[in-house]
């Protein structure tokens, strides 16, 4: 009964096994497809502008400070001007009950 036993398990070890190098084969090949693809338009693969978003992103989001030299806020702070808003058009605003 062990020697059953035995041999599911290593079937199904393989079975997996071969499950898991094909998934890897697949998408091995969708990859360079995708960057033989993107060349051939003449546009930059899509891993590497995922990749560099990626990079760009960790880079704007450093938890402990920044990576680069260049300064992280540029943008100058702009007021908002407060506008009083009268009651009448409150209340012209508001749906009738039914």
């Amino acid at each position: 009964m062990q020697f059953i036993a035995w041999i599911f398990k290593l079937f199904f070890s393989l079975l997996g096994l071969v499950f898991v190098l094909g998934m890897l084969c697949v998408l091995l090949f969708a990859l360079l497809f995708g960057a033989l693809w993107s060349l051939v338009r003449g546009r930059k693969p899509e891993v590497a502008v995922v990749w560099q978003k990626y990079q760009d992103m960790a880079r704007n989001r450093a938890p402990f400070g920044t990576w680069s030299s260049r300064p992280q806020n540029d943008a100058e702070v702009v007021d908002v001007e407060v506008k009083e808003v009268p009651d009448k058009a409150r209340q012209n605003d508001r749906l009738p009950r039914e």
